[in-house]
């Protein structure tokens, strides 16, 4: 590990003082309140035994603190002029490698290979525009991820934080939570950015299950049941599983003890899991008798 121990300086303001402008087709607002910086890095936990993999540095806020704490880094920076500002300013730290490149890109177990023993953390201020396809590969990739610390637009913490019932509930609530704890941790205003963004942010703590709260045959088929159930809210569960296997209906309406007439946002995760235990059952027995 480099032995140089202090960060470098304010390296937003120092592209601010240059021609340097943030992208509004990519969304970048910069956040500029290192105590927030700060809380985040602290809240994942970060030591000198820990692997962080950092999703979108920008001006380096996050980086700035993680250099100092974490054993390893990779930071994926899509924008190629933040990108050299930030080798520029972090080049001497050995135990920091930046990636100039789209992180929807890449295979995050692969990226981070080295450290499948151990897992890695990630850390991220994450881009509006990419929140859903992120949170999509923190699902996929949670076997190697011991923790996450993230922050997003609140209406989107919102959601994922939501209880079944209420409007805000959908299927990444109920998708994530099958892999993670949620936990919502504190609330960062606009004004912390730069340029400030019309919404406020919320930060996140998801922690991986040990063990799955719910048993289910097969985790892929609870996913494919979930995304059924909402692709069409407004509709009863029955529309659902028809469209699933047509025909089901009664036979996991039987099974289950649900009534199908209820709408998808109206189910926790165990009952999830029992229409695609059930649905498992009935696909299992049309095989055999086929």
């Amino acid at each position: 590990m480099s032995t140089v121990l202090d960060p470098p300086g304010d390296l937003l303001a120092e592209l601010r003082r240059s021609a340097f402008r943030p992208s509004r087709t990519r969304g970048q607002h910069f956040l500029n309140d290192p105590s927030i910086a700060r809380r985040i890095v602290e809240a994942a936990g970060v030591t000198r035994n820990t692997a962080v993999l950092e999703i979108g540095p920008g001006t380096g806020a996050l980086t700035r603190h993680l250099v100092v704490r974490a054993g390893r880094i990779i930071a994926v920076e899509i924008d190629t002029r933040l990108a050299r500002a930030l080798e520029e300013a972090y080049g001497r730290y050995d135990h920091l490698a930046i990636l100039n490149r789209d992180v929807l890109d890449l295979d995050l177990p692969e990226l981070m290979g080295g450290f499948d023993e151990t897992g890695f953390v990630v850390v991220a201020n994450l881009p509006y525009g990419i929140t859903g396809p992120v949170l999509d590969r923190l699902i996929t990739c949670h076997g190697k991820i011991t923790g996450a610390v993230v922050m997003v637009q609140s209406e989107v913490g919102g959601r994922l934080t939501a209880s079944p019932g209420t409007k805000a509930y959908g299927a990444i609530t109920a998708t994530l939570s099958y892999h993670y704890g949620v936990e919502s941790l504190f609330h960062v205003e606009g004004d912390r950015f730069v340029p400030r963004p019309a919404v406020d942010s919320v930060v996140l703590r998801l922690t991986p299950h040990d063990r799955p709260p719910v048993d289910v045959r097969d985790a892929s088929l609870l996913t494919t049941v979930i995304r059924a159930a909402f692709q069409h809210r407004r509709k009863m569960l029955r529309h659902a599983v028809s469209r699933l296997a047509p025909g089901s209906d009664g036979y996991l309406s039987d099974r289950t003890g649900i009534d199908l007439r209820r709408r998808g946002e109206t189910l926790d995760l165990a009952e999830f899991a029992a229409l695609a235990d059930a649905l498992w059952e009935y696909r299992d027995h049309r095989r055999d008798h086929s």
